[in-house]
């Protein structure tokens, strides 16, 4: 992170530079507080771009701000979304920080890279920009629906209130920008980036990025009904992208951005971490879904082997927790509405590992203090504590000490996707590989990534998975693999899939409303009906009180261009 902070630092040291100068002319630069383009540095650009693209994904450490990856998680019961109707989940002013750092920032800044990089030879910047540009746009597209794009961060030509571009112009735009990007990266350049933050500027590796993001692209449009997009586009691009062999099928290859450990001035530390161990910010409402922490807990014969990495139990006794926190705790009988085979309120030990503590789907109850009581989330992927046993109470202490202290990831692009869509892939459309391979694959290259991730912590501690565990937790999930339909099929690849993007919202966001898997999902806790299911988001209350081209939706459940499923395909 002190790549990081030198971006930060930048404008105080041009201030530096200004209050040193001996002179008294006021005219030496155009402004004492604003670099223009001509005495920016490319590099600076690059970084602050690079750390842009992981802020939109994963939030801002010390504000109570999120990315779209939590946005994505809460619909589909990963986190924790109080509702109590899909309509009344989020307001449009939450958006507003997401919207800001694309267009006043992400896409700004790219602007103005680009023609100093040009200029300069430095096609590998150009390269990384296009590909970031690229995946930042596809999600605003896959959150909102129709969004500015060619007129967009184009002040300086007069455009205030850009229009909104269909979503499909925008996946084909970005299609070709990862195109471009690759033609980029194989000229010759003047100079690689001084501090690429994701692969110091090797570029071979930047590739296999540009095509997964591709491979994302084909996938998921591949039930699109637009010029360009179907099922046998699809079908026959990612056939050339298995055939041409450059995708991220490697670990070493994952593209995530990563977290430091300072807590201040500035907080590097993940987002989440900060949520979920300094009490401030959004941490008093950070509750993971009972349905998610249930399913790697109680599926199988013996819970997942990621399940301690993932989330840390600050209880192993909730006797009189209802005096103080939820009623339901102890309660004897359960509503007549509620399904008998869910968790209540504490996901049960029948697999002896229990005792998590979150909430249900769309529960929108005011919030106990329960800070000590709650199921935090632990090593993997944002930095905090292995789950040992020890349960300790670390919720709002700050944590500097705990787990790797906030050195987390934003897991953008794993190895583990690329199998996981390979698999959806070749169990759909028929695409070149076999879906049980790729879905064996990508289960244990999430498992080994989770496990290294937090090996350091987990070393000693006796409750580190075995290869004969993991062997044998794979094996129960491919018989019953092996012994379902078609419809089934999809519903284990999708889980299991959705249990390797734990932190990567957008994904599963998307792979639910593509697939309608899983199928089984908890019900809205409430029991009155919540509403048509986000199939998108709000426009950013800002966009839509400023710009005059765009109209505030009247309800969050118009599908984007690429969702043709029929209404109450997804719940």
């Amino acid at each position: 992170m002190k790549k990081i902070s030198k971006i930060i630092c930048l404008p105080f040291v041009a201030l530096a530079i200004l209050m040193g100068c001996e002179t008294t002319s006021l005219d030496v630069v155009e402004s004492p507080n604003a670099l223009n383009p001509s005495q920016a540095s490319v590099d600076f650009f690059l970084n602050q771009i690079q750390l842009m693209t992981a802020q939109i994904h994963s939030g801002e450490e010390g504000r109570a701000e999120n990315g779209l990856s939590q946005f994505g998680m809460e619909p589909v019961r990963m986190q924790h979304g109080f509702g109590p109707t899909y309509r009344e989940n989020y307001d449009p002013s939450n958006f507003d920080r997401v919207w800001d750092n694309v267009y006043a920032r992400a896409l700004i800044d790219i602007r103005t890279m680009n023609p100093l990089a040009e200029e300069a030879g430095q096609y590998t910047h150009i390269a990384i920009g296009q590909i970031l540009e690229a995946y930042i746009m596809m999600s605003m597209v896959d959150f909102f629906g129709d969004v500015p794009y060619s007129e967009a961060a184009k002040g300086g030509e007069g455009i205030l209130n850009p229009k909104l571009d269909s979503g499909a112009s925008i996946y084909a735009a970005a299609d070709q920008l990862l195109l471009d990007a690759i033609v980029n990266l194989n000229k010759d350049e003047t100079a690689l980036p001084l501090n690429d933050l994701f692969y110091k500027g090797d570029e071979s590796q930047w590739i296999k990025v540009a095509n997964t993001m591709r491979l994302k692209l084909y996938l998921q449009t591949r039930i699109a009904n637009a010029d360009g997009f179907g099922a046998a586009v699809s079908t026959a691009r990612i056939n050339e992208l298995i055939s041409g062999n450059q995708l991220i099928m490697d670990s070493a290859d994952d593209f995530f951005f990563q977290w430091g450990t300072n807590n201040a001035s500035p907080d590097s530390r993940h987002p989440y971490f900060d949520a979920n161990y300094d009490g401030a910010g959004p941490s008093s409402d950070f509750y993971t879904c009972n349905y998610y922490m249930n399913l790697m807990a109680n599926q199988y014969n013996e819970p997942d082997p990621r399940i301690r990495y993932y989330f840390y139990r600050q209880q192993s006794d909730f006797s009189g927790a209802d005096v103080i926190t939820k009623e339901c705790v102890t309660e004897v009988s359960l509503p007549s509405w509620w399904d008998p085979s869910e968790p209540y309120c504490i996901v049960p030990a029948t697999n002896g590992l229990g005792g998590y503590w979150g909430r249900n789907h769309l529960d929108n109850d005011g919030i106990p203090p329960d800070d000590a009581f709650r199921t935090l989330h632990g090593t993997y992927p944002i930095g905090g504590p292995f789950d040992d046993d020890s349960f300790r109470n670390v919720s709002g202490s700050g944590a500097v000490n705990e787990g790797l202290a906030g050195a987390g990831i934003s897991p953008i692009l794993m190895s583990s996707y690329t199998y996981f869509m390979l698999a959806e892939a070749a169990l759909t459309l028929n695409t070149t590989g076999n879906a049980r391979d790729y879905l064996e694959t990508g289960i244990r290259q999430s498992i080994n990534t989770v496990v290294e991730f937090g090996a350091s912590l987990a070393s000693g501690s006796g409750f580190e998975p075995t290869s004969t565990a993991i062997d044998n937790h794979i094996a129960e999930i491919l018989t019953d693999y092996d012994a379902g339909n078609d419809t089934d099929k999809l519903r284990i690849i999708v889980e299991q899939y959705f249990i390797a993007l734990w932190c990567s919202g957008i994904e599963a966001y998307n792979t639910y409303r593509r697939t309608g898997q899983p199928d089984n999902l908890t019900p809205a806790f409430a029991l009155q009906d919540p509403g048509t299911f986000l199939r998108s988001m709000w426009y950013s209350q800002t966009a839509a009180d400023s710009n005059t081209n765009i109209t505030q939706k009247s309800a969050p459940d118009t599908p984007v261009f690429w969702d043709t499923n029929p209404e109450g395909f997804v719940d």
